[in-house]
């Protein structure tokens, strides 16, 4: 056993380039599952953090709409609630210098008494009861967490200015919470005083926070509010808001999870190409020691825990880089979680527990999925046909056409889940493992037909073109697998490309229809559908009067409860601009008088995740209870993946008695200059209120710049997985020509020149690239076409429009021919250079 062992060793040591190889592509590809699952766990982390130290020990919450609660109801459940305690709660998001916090005003009385230990307003009470005087006195006073204060250059006593929906405010620092204040980064504490003053919520809470102890008598108290609550004032569990704002990323970490899986599946290609190398140049001695005694469970034996060691090792490193390219890309994820979702500062990286098991575990997994194949293939030889590279290469021969049997079963196991299966987004993602599954499948038979009929046809009337065709054709154990992962890898890149692309221009001709005025004016400010970016009335009334303004339509978003959980409501005036920049996909015949009397639209995204359609009803908490709304017509949109419901500003004003405008859209007279418009707005405005004033083409650029930002990820981790692919081309096809060193050497003798045989090596490297493009191209096609009809529709409700254009393909054609022309450079060289006496006594 100790002879085997030795030679297994000895083997590994005399082929380092290709272990290296193995280790590198085996290490990418866990090194994207873990970045991912790094990037957004630490972003979920960071939410969740934030949530619990906003909430404190609520177990419940009165929550009362855009408009908020009357604080009174506070006042009279502090007298009659004996079991369940309340805590009233004012909160917002403010921008103070370049930071977007959520300001929590809160009352350190009422908090004292409703904390538990180890809560934020238990962490909070050093900071209040110290300096409970100037809290309460002191208008603009403020707590933040040590690090974000340092990050601010803020000290104790400092003054700053508070930025709230374009109002510019002061404030001072009182006070630090000291240690890393789990949670607390992204917080400013004020007292509720100051933090109604600064949202304009005179005699308002955003919301009322309850703990409800887990008694009898706390349960019927807490039955008997429910039952005695105002009109437009909801009970709900305090995880309520926790569970729908991760909700909402749900579907963007799965795509992000896919492509980590996707690195990972090609990276398998790999490891099976690298474990077939390591038997075929060991045919030899295997055989020898199967005919000196060895059995097959030793060599077995061996085999596996060769590929076990290079899991190991593959792991590990991938583990290393993986928690190094999460810090990366937490960046990246926070920041695109920003743009679309919520504000959330991730101030450290977490690397869930359970990774580093799952991440050695999927790379044993994928070793020895590998190694199985070519190990079975070899220890179940008779010993005098291990010796022979003939035998090898007639069964890989015999097994193409068995996978090209295999390549239509999973075609056709594609077709039958797309087609039965209707908004499964499991299902799509295995439908599309499927198509390239099937597409890697077939790549060795094409690469074969394709070489036999060149090396027949008047194109290969020269001898070293002849023997070029022949050799790929001979050796489909070795290019096969290459040209497989590499066809598997230019097909998600070509896919992607489609997607993104299609998306874009989708997103882009949405914004010229939608966009009809010719100025955009909106409260700044952090957050999304936030009560406080509102424009205040006299400056609205002051910009309606500026010269050269003809028309306007006005609307206000808001996040209001529905029978289905929270949704966003944007309230428009009806006016024809507006009507005309809505692409109605569904709809009554009588949309907009239903519209003006108080149905609602509801946009593509949202109605599919709500499974509702014209005719139906969707309930919603309004300030005067709940009211269920027929949905007039569906849209299509873009701006939201979640989805919005329109409703007419009217019923708006009406049903949750909000008279605020945070928007409006404006039209210019004709003859006007808009850009001196535009500056007329922002005199007419003054110091009162800063406003954001866009121009259609600004937001269509501030859109796309967005949208570029959001599928960067997307473009990374696509070129990680395309990087998985061309390491294993590298490593399959550089293993293979130096492994045909003694023929090439037998060619040189006969009469074919240095630059020959370097031409030889290159043009067989080429065309394995061309043919895994040419198995890619048409793939990846359909997997674009998976990936818009079937993935996104089923994971955000979009119906998209496909694009196709060249440029889509310009970086899988680059990909495949680079990583071609690589492998074949230092064969080529070594053949000009190397003495031939050495290559022929090679066997």
């Amino acid at each position: 056993m100790g002879m085997l062992w030795s030679a297994s060793f000895r083997h590994l040591l005399r082929h380092p380039l290709q272990l290296l190889l193995a280790l590198l592509g085996l290490a990418l590809g866990v090194a994207t599952i873990v970045a991912v699952d790094v990037a957004t766990g630490s972003a979920a982390r960071a939410f969740e953090l934030s949530l619990a130290a906003v909430q404190g020990p609520a177990t419940h919450e009165l929550d009362g709409g855009p408009a908020g609660i009357d604080e009174a109801l506070y006042v009279h459940l502090a007298r009659t609630l004996h079991q369940v305690r309340a805590n009233p709660v004012v909160e917002g998001f403010v921008t103070v210098g370049e930071e977007s916090l959520q300001l929590l005003g809160v009352d350190p009385l009422a908090a004292a008494g409703f904390a538990a230990a180890g809560t934020t307003s238990a962490g909070a009470e050093p900071a209040l009861e110290d300096n409970l005087g100037p809290w309460l006195a002191s208008p603009g006073a403020a707590v933040l967490a040590a690090p974000t204060a340092a990050a601010l250059h803020l000290g104790i006593g400092s003054s700053f200015s508070v930025d709230v929906g374009g109002h510019a405010l002061s404030g001072h620092l009182l006070g630090v919470l000291a240690g890393n204040a789990a949670g607390m980064q992204s917080l400013m504490l004020a007292d509720i005083g100051t933090a109604q003053q600064w949202f304009g919520l005179s005699g308002r809470l955003t919301r009322i926070d309850l703990r409800v102890p887990g008694s009898a008598a706390a349960a019927a108290e807490l039955a008997q509010l429910s039952r005695e609550l105002p009109a437009g004032v909801t009970l709900a569990v305090a995880a309520r808001h926790a569970r729908a704002g991760l909700n909402m990323t749900e579907a963007f970490n799965s795509n992000l999870r896919a492509l980590g899986l996707l690195a990972l599946l090609v990276g398998l290609f790999l490891v099976y190409g690298t474990m077939s190398f390591t038997i075929v140049v060991r045919r030899r001695s295997l055989g020898i020691l199967r005919a000196l005694g060895a059995t097959r469970s030793q060599l077995l034996g061996i085999i596996a825990l060769e590929a076990a060691g290079m899991a190991t090792a593959g792991g590990l490193l991938g583990l290393v880089a993986g928690y190094t390219l999460g810090r990366e890309l937490v960046r990246l994820v926070s920041r695109t979680i920003n743009d679309l979702y919520y504000v959330v500062a991730v101030n450290s990286v977490t690397l869930p527990r359970a990774e580093p098991l799952l991440a050695l575990g999927a790379a044993l997994a994928v070793a020895l999925l590998a190694a199985a194949a070519p190990a079975l293939e070899a220890v179940h030889s008779a010993p005098q046909l291990t010796l022979r590279s003939s035998v090898l290469e007639g069964r890989a021969r015999r097994a193409v056409w068995g996978l090209l049997a295999l390549s239509v079963v999973l075609a056709l196991a594609c077709v039958v889940i797309v087609l039965s299966t209707q908004r499964s987004v499991f299902a799509g993602f295995a439908a599309l493992v499927c198509a390239m599954l099937s597409v890697a499948a077939a790549s060795p038979a094409m690469l074969y037909g394709c070489a036999r009929r060149l090396a027949r046809s008047p194109l290969s009337a020269s001898p070293p073109v002849h023997l070029a065709l022949d050799g790929i054709a001979g050796s489909l154990s070795r290019t096969g697998v290459a040209v497989a992962a590499l066809a598997m890898a230019v097909t998600a890149m070509i896919g992607i490309s489609i997607m993104v692309d299609s998306f874009r221009e989708s997103l882009r001709d949405w914004l010229s229809l939608t966009l009809q005025a010719d100025i955009y004016v909106g409260a700044p400010g952090p957050g999304f559908a936030r009560p406080e970016r509102r424009l205040e009335p006299a400056v609205v009334a002051d910009l309606l009067r500026v010269p050269g303004i003809a028309g306007y339509s006005a609307s206000r978003r808001a996040l209001v409860d529905s029978n289905q959980g929270p949704v966003v409501l944007d309230a428009m005036d009806v006016t024809p601009a507006m009507r005309a920049g809505v692409e109605l996909t569904a709809a009554r015949t009588d949309v907009w008088r239903d519209f003006q009397d108080g149905a609602v639209l509801l946009a593509q995204p949202l109605a599919y995740r709500l499974n509702l359609g014209v005719g139906s009803t969707l309930q919603l908490m309004t300030g005067q209870g709940p009211r269920a709304l027929r949905v007039a017509g569906v849209f299509r949109e873009y701006g939201n993946d979640r989805g919005s419901v329109r409703i007419s500003r009217s019923v708006y004003r009406r049903l949750w008695q909000d008279d605020s405008i945070g928007a409006l859209a404006l039209s210019v007279a004709p003859g006007a200059d808009v850009s001196t418009v535009v500056q007329r707005l922002y005199a007419a405005a003054g110091a009162r209120q800063a406003l954001q004033i866009d121009t259609p083409a600004q937001v269509r650029a501030i859109s796309l710049i967005i949208f570029d930002r959001t599928f960067i990820i997307t473009a990374v981790l696509s070129w990680l997985a395309a990087g998985v692919a061309a390491l294993g081309l590298v490593s399959a096809l550089l293993a293979w020509q130096l492994g045909r060193t003694h023929e090439l050497a037998l060619l040189r003798v006969l009469g074919l020149t240095r630059a020959g045989a370097a031409l030889m090596i290159q043009a067989q490297t080429l065309f394995m690239g061309a043919a895994a493009l040419l198995a890619g191209l048409p793939a990846g096609v359909l997997t674009a076409v998976l990936l818009v009809r079937v993935i996104n529709r089923r994971a955000f409700g979009w119906e998209i429009e496909l694009h196709l254009h060249p440029g889509q393909i310009s970086s899988a054609i680059a990909l495949a021919l680079t990583a071609a022309l690589l492998a074949g450079v230092y064969p080529a060289w070594r053949m000009a250079h190397a003495p031939l006496y050495q290559d022929l006594r090679e066997e």
